[in-house]
Formats: structure tokens, sequence, C-alpha cells
């Protein structure tokens, strides 16, 4: 990081909130903040924006340039993909180790099994391309293998190996997101895209990881916001029956987050006589003919309940009450006397019960009957009519002389002392129960709703009413308990309304002169505005439980909304991007360019602009034409892959923490001229990091080694083939003949000739067969020789390009040229088919290791000649 850079970013973040330079702290010393960080963050911003929390929060630690050092994420070496199942063809636990330095290079022809683990690879890494869609690996589509997809990606971070699980569908590693991966489908990201520096260097990144964090903050905040507020505040609208200027209506508009308790309770009050006076005020406003008429209606019954009270408290008094239970006792006892008079009058009479309260109304009748049907003219009992015996009004049979005595003893008893006493004391008491009021109105039906007008006017009035009814209605009944001789009941004492009554009615006849007199213009106006403020106080009163709740949602929307407003992210997406112009965007521009020349695309006429962003910085591919956005509209196919590959090397060079790379058919598309300028420059990034390449062009794969082995160094290469069973196999003799430089030939004959001896004493003929196909891929490498030993490459085979400024290294003499002579004639003798009359002996083993020495050393002795025909050519050096 450079110097200027740290000190930039330590004088910015001087000026942030507390919380954001804690973040950025945080930021510095994690690659990711776990959700403990997120949490802590949150606390020190709802503490600032005025939340009430249940915990004080961490004190913030401000950030400072010393703590960048500790925030270096560890290089990985990527060191191969193993136990591969269920992907495409590939064989079951498919393995492929990569080398831990420099560079590995992956040949295999079309379906041996190469994009199979590239697919893998890009999955799991780092890549332009985001669609999910488009990063899907299958398994294979043809055999219908079921089971998971998973892969192990061995990978080294200073502590030897660690296998990380991969699975379809995974959370990508921090430590494989320093792995880049280019192939075809992430190219054209990069021709129309341009470079996406994602991990800034020089820690340009930590303003957009910031921005990162705080529209992490910004979601958790708004989806709380959404959950405790939401509509919340509009559900506690208080709705008022009209819409108008009062006090009431005028306090709820302006309630606010600052409005206090008492503000709320001194807007709301309202109290009974509030109640009483909105009720009178109401009563005084709807005045009419018909008020007025029932107000006289009530005053008339007021007038006639308080005549029935009156009339209650004397006849049913506990006076009167006792009254009657003294006359029941009367009346009984006289009757019970005269009956016990009776029953010694007439002992010896027939029947029983003489004197009775049957007999005597048998008697009653009798008479009744005699004086007003039978004999009308004579006293009763008639037992003559002259000379003859009167007929008995009962039996309706002439009287004899018994009868007639009969008759005559029972008159004289009824007109007994003791059965006119029980007679007076019966009337009496008949009296008495006439005299107990009927009590129309306290009875009526409409009674209640006499008492709902009383109690609209005085509560307590209409509640002394309800129990004065109660208690007339217990004492009624109790009247006629004791009448009826049974003991008495347990009544409500019964207590005078005289006065209450009589103070009520002089106030309803106030009352309804009061709304005969509201027809004024000017009073009743004044009473609708009265009328108006306490009926909305009224309503707040009612809804005070709404008006603190939207009152307290405020509060805490108010919180958010300052909370919010901490986690903005303009002022800090401008500072990255200028910091970014300030310490990048030369330096990206300049690489990308340099990366062109390399490429000898220089000429064309695209560049790199800068692209704003929130959370990363973008480097735009601006194709410098109106005509079309798109660069990919005007470039060849070849010239597209290179400008890719220009964007994708400027983006690793440039991005922090950038580790391997790992590159899938680099030359699609792309002549032999440009595709030998790739193979150079990936074998110098092999230099700078580890880089793995893919491919099934043996050309290039021959140029990638050539150019490696140019700057010393030795890549591993892998060979990759398939069969009608699976793919990604890995051919156990190496790299195929043809991808072999004269180096490695000499090893691999070497390596096939070290059986031989023991089976030249086993079968000669086996012997002879192996060792003739040997001397053939000594003669192969002998030609191999005369092109990249002797002519040191100036052509290839299988290119167009002649690089004459190589000719600088090619010399032979005439005793090298008779060594090569000799040795090629040989080669050629012992793998030609020779006739059968030639007596050509069959080396033994100790020849044909001599003749590889022979090989070798002239090999090693024209190299020398070579370096020294360079050194006396320094005119033909190459111009830098």
């Amino acid at each position: 990081m450079t110097v200027e850079a740290i000190n930039d970013i330590e004088k910015w973040s001087k000026k942030l909130s507390l919380w954001r330079q804690d973040a950025l702290r945080r930021l510095v010393i994690n690659n990711d903040l776990t959700n403990a960080d997120i949490d802590e963050l949150l606390a020190m911003i709802k503490n600032v924006s005025g939340f009430s929390l249940d915990l004080s929060p961490p004190t913030p630690i401000p950030f400072t340039k010393s703590l960048f050092d500790a925030g270096k994420a560890s290089p990985i070496t990527l060191l191969g993909i193993a136990d591969v199942e269920n992907v495409n063809r590939l064989v079951p636990n498919a393995t492929l180790r990569f080398c831990p330095k420099s560079l590995t290079v992956v040949y295999g022809r079309n379906g041996s099994g190469k994009s199979g683990f590239v697919r893998i690879l890009r999955n799991a890494c780092r890549t332009r391309v985001e669609n999910s869609t488009k990063l899907r690996v299958l398994s294979d589509a043809y055999a219908g293998s079921a089971g998971p997809q998973k892969a192990n990606i061995l990978i080294d971070v200073g502590s030897g190996e660690v296998p990380v699980t991969w699975s379809p569908g995974m959370p990508t590693s921090p430590q494989l997101m320093q792995v880049s991966v280019f192939d075809t489908l992430s190219a054209q990201f990069y021709v129309d895209g341009g470079s996406q520096i994602r991990y800034l260097p020089f820690g340009l990144a930590l303003p957009y990881r910031l921005n990162t964090v705080c529209l992490k903050l910004k979601e958790i905040l708004e989806n709380e916001q959404r959950s405790i507020i939401g509509d919340k505040i509009s559900l506690t609208t208080i709705v008022f029956p009209v819409a108008r200027l009062t006090a009431a209506q005028s306090f709820n508009q302006s309630l606010c987050k600052d409005t206090t308790d008492s503000e709320i309770d001194e807007a709301i009050a309202f109290s009974n006589e509030d109640q009483k006076r909105l009720d009178e005020l109401v009563a005084i406003l709807s005045a009419g003919a018909a008020v007025v008429a029932d107000l006289k209606t009530l005053i008339g019954w007021v007038e006639s309940i308080i005549n029935e009270c009156k009339t209650v408290t004397t006849s049913l008094s506990d006076t009167a009450l006792s009254t009657l239970t003294t006359l029941k006792n009367a009346a009984v006892t006289a009757r019970e006397a005269a009956q016990l008079a009776a029953d010694k009058l007439f002992t010896d009479e027939p029947l029983p019960g003489v004197g009775s309260e049957s007999w005597r109304a048998l008697w009653s009748a009798a008479r009744d009957y005699s004086l007003n049907e039978a004999y009308p003219e004579s006293d009763f009992p008639v037992t003559s009519i002259g000379d003859e015996p009167a007929v008995c009004v009962l039996c309706q049979q002439p009287l004899h002389p018994d009868g007639t005595a009969r008759m005559q003893r029972f008159q004289k008893y009824m007109d007994d002392t003791l059965d006119t006493a029980a007679t007076k004391a019966a009337q009496a008491l008949t009296v008495a129960v006439n005299d107990i009021p009927e009590l129309p109105l306290l009875y009526a039906s409409d009674f209640a709703d006499r008492i709902e007008q009383i109690r609209h006017r005085n509560t307590k009035l209409a509640d002394s009413l309800e129990m004065f009814q109660t208690s007339v209605l217990q004492r009624k009944a109790d009247a006629q308990t004791r009448l009826a001789g049974e003991k008495s009941l347990s009544v409500i004492p019964l207590e005078t309304l005289h006065d209450e009554m009589n103070e009520f009615l002089q106030k309803l006849k106030f009352e309804k002169e009061t709304r005969v007199k509201a027809g004024n213009t000017l009073e009743r106006e004044n009473l609708t505005k009265e009328k108006a403020q306490i009926e909305d106080r009224k309503v707040l009163f009612a809804n005070r439980v709404k008006l603190v709740t939207r009152r307290d949602l405020l509060r805490v929307n108010a919180c958010y909304e300052k909370a919010l407003a901490e986690v903005q992210t303009r002022g800090i997406t401008h500072y990255a991007n200028q910091l970014v112009d300030t310490h990048l965007t030369s330096a990206v521009v300049k690489h990308f360019n340099t990366e062109r020349e390399l490429f000898d695309i220089e000429h064309l006429n695209v560049g790199l602009s800068r692209k704003s962003d929130k959370t990363k910085a973008e480097f735009q591919v601006d194709p410098h034409t109106k005509l079309t956005k798109l660069t990919s509209d005007i470039l060849s196919e070849g010239e597209q892959r290179v400008l890719a590959l220009a964007g994708f090397l400027t983006e690793v060079a440039l991005t922090e923490g950038s580790g391997p790379i790992i590159v899938d058919d680099p030359v699609s598309s792309l002549d032999r001229s440009r595709e030998s300028r790739v193979a150079k420059r990936l074998a110098e990034e092999s230099c700078n990091r580890q880089v793995i390449i893919f491919t099934h062009d043996i050309i290039f794969f021959n140029e990638v080694c050539g150019a490696a082995e140019n700057l010393g160094i030795e890549p591993v290469t892998i060979s990759l083939f398939s069969d009608k069973d699976a793919s990604g196999k890995i051919d156990p003799s190496g790299m195929v003949w043809k991808g072999l430089n004269v180096s490695k030939r000499i090893g691999r004959i070497r390596n096939d000739l070290a059986p031989l001896a023991k089976l030249l004493n086993t079968s000669p003929s086996d012997y002879e067969y192996k060792i003739k196909n040997l001397y053939g891929r000594l003669r192969d490498t002998y030609e191999r020789v005369v092109e990249e030993v002797i002519f040191n490459e100036v052509v290839r085979r299988g290119t167009d390009v002649i690089q004459t400024q190589r000719l600088r290294c090619v010399a032979l003499s005439d005793a090298m040229a008779i060594r090569f002579h000799d040795g090629m004639t040989k080669a050629n003798t012992h793998s030609h088919d020779n006739p059968a009359a030639d007596t050509v002996p069959v080396p033994t083993p100790e020849e044909f290791e001599a003749d590889i020495v022979a090989l070798e050393t002239l090999v090693r002795e024209i190299k020398i000649e070579s370096a020294a025909a360079e050194k006396a050519r320094p005119q033909m050096k190459p111009k830098k």
C-alpha cells in the first residue's frame, strides 16, 4: 500500500462519525465482519440515534493506519481438485494436482474432461460470471448419474494442505476468492464490461467495503422499521365526526415525537362536569316543540310520581305494615273465639263444622237467597208461614219442629257478640287491604324509560328512584304476605325523596324555560362552538391510548430515520471514487495499456474509463464510437479474446489479495503470432503468481512450455484423456510425445530403456521390437533438436511465425554437423525396416545408453556454440 493512500484514508476517517471509524477498524482487521460485529455497530448507531437500549453498546475504537498490517490476508496456493463426484463425465473420485509454484499446463483433446475441472473452479472461485444459471455444473447428462455433486479443492494457506469442500450453491470460501478464473464465458464480460477491481490495492477498498456495511445495516434498519412501524402510525389516526377548527383537532394534528404526556393529558382533559355540560348543550341546541313537549310530559310525570311517593311513605311505611299484621291477627283471633263458641253450642248437631268459615258462607248465602228470592217480605230465617211450616231455603223441605228450632239456634249464634266482633275485625282488615295504593306510575312499563330520562340529568336521583321502586315492590309483597298471615319479609328501608324530587322538578321547569329561550341566533352560535370544543375534547379523551401510541411510534420512527441517515452512502461513495481516481485510475489505465502492447493490440481504438459504483471500482471498456456501446460489435473474435486477457490480467494485477489464476483455452480464435504472445505473457505471469492453464492446442502447449523454459521455469504438465467410460483420466505416462521438448524426450526414452536389459534375457524378440521403437523416438528427438536447439526455434513446425532475430544464436560447426549426421543415421538404421539380407546387429542396452549420452553431449555442446555465436553478434540482439 502506498503511504499517500494510507494517510489520505486515515485523514478522511477522522471526519467520520465514531461508529464508522470503528467499522473501518474492524474491516481492516477482518476480511468479513461477523454477525457480532454487525450487531455491535448497529447498537452504536441506535445509541447515537436516540434509541432506548437494554444494554450499552461498546465504546467505538477509532481507525488508525497502524492496523493495516494486521488485516492482510494470508496468500494461498491452489494444490489441486480431489474426490470429484457426479460432475459431467469425470471419472468418480477424479483428482487433479497442480504445481504449487509457478506454472501448471493441463493438456487434453476435446472431451478429455478439462471443462469439468474448470467448471468446478469457476463455480468455487472468483469469476466475472455472476449469473447462477451460467455457473451451473451438470452431472453426466447422458448416464443419468445420481447422488450429490461434490469435490474437495485443495489449498495451502501456509500451514499445509487443507481441503475446502465444494458443492453447487455453497457460499464461496473467502480463501478461494483469491483465485481468479478466466474462460470463454467470462471473456465477454471483460470485453463489454471492462475490469472490475473488486479487491482494491493500497487499502482503497476500505470506503467501498464501508459502503457494503452501510448497505447491510440499512437493510436491517429498514426491515426493523417496516416491522415495528410499518403502517401502524396510520392505524392510530383519530376520526372526528366533523372536521372543524377546535383546540382538540388542532392538538391532534400537531402531535409529534416531542409531545409530552402532560401536554396530552391537558389536551384531553374531560370530566363529569364536562359531560353534564355537553348533555345540557346538546339538549338546549336540539330544543324544539317536540323537546319542550317531552319536557312538559316529564314534568307532569315527576309531579305525579311525587304524589305517589307521598302516598307510599304513608301506606307502606313500617308502621302501616305493622298495622296490617295487627289487623290480621285480630281478625284471626276474633274468628277463632267465635268458632270456639259455636263448637260448644252445636255439639249435638248432625253435621260438624257449624260456625266455620264455610258454614258461615253457606248461612250468608241462604240468608241472601231468603231475603232476595224465597221470602223477600220476611226476616230471615222464615220458619213458618201462617200456621204452616215454611220450606227450608237450604233443603227445600218443610221445616219440622226440630228443623225450626235448629234454624233459630243458628240465627241466635249469628247475632251473638263474639261472631259480631269477628265480623267487624274482618271488615276492618278488608278496609286496610283496600287502602293499599295501586301506584300505577311506579308499576308502569315505562318506568325504566323515565328513570333514564332522569339519569341523563341526575344520576344519583335516578338511582334513588330505582331503589325506592324496589323498596315499594318489596313492601307491597310484604303487605300481601302479612295479610295471608305468613311470616313478614325482609324489606329495604323506605327513604323519602320528597325534597330531592321537588328540587329536580324545579330544574326541569328551568330547563324547559331555557330551551324555549334558545331560539336567539347569537346565543345559539356561541353554544354550538362550546359544544364542538367539548365534543372533540371528549373524542381525544376516549382515544388517549392512540395519541400516546402515535407519539411513541413517531419517536421510534424518528430514531430509525436518524439511524438511516447515519448509514447513507453518498458521501462515502464520492470519497471512494475520488480516492480511486487519485491512487488507482492512472495505474489501471497504464497497466491495461501495457497489457495491450504486450498482446500487440495497442492499435485498437479502445480504452478504460472510470465507472462509479457504491461497493466496487469498475473500469468500463470504451469503444470510442457513437455507433455502439459494445466493444464486441466492432472487434474480431481474436481481438476480443486478447482484449479480454488484457482486462483480466489488469484486474488481477491491481486487485489486492489476488492469488493463483486459472486460464482456460486462452487462445481460441487467435492467430499463431498472438498465440505466441499469450504463451509468453502467461509464462511471465507465472513468475509473479501460480498460473494454471488448460488447453487442447498442442502447439500452444509447446509455446507455453518453451516460453517458461526460456524464463528458467520448469512447468508441470498434465495430460488428460477420456474413453467410452469416463473423462478426466490422467495419462500416467505424462504428456503426449508431441508436447515433449528435447530434454523431456530424452528423459522419457531413458525411462523406457530401464526395463529392457531384463527383457533381453527373457525374450530377445520382444527386446528387439521395443529397442527398435526407442530408436524411432530417438530419431524424433534428433528432428526436434534441429528445430529447438540448432535453429533455436527460428522456425517451428505448425506455426507461421519466423523469428529472424533468433538467428543470432544459430551456429553449427562442421564437427557438430558430422556428429549430428552420425547420430541421426544410426537412429534411422535401427528404427527403419531393414532388408532381411542385411546383417545389422541389434544394439545392446548399453550401446543404446551410449547413443543417448552422445545426443545429450551433442545438445549441450551445440548450445555452447550458440551462446558464443550470440555473444559475437551483439548488433543482432533485439532492442527493448
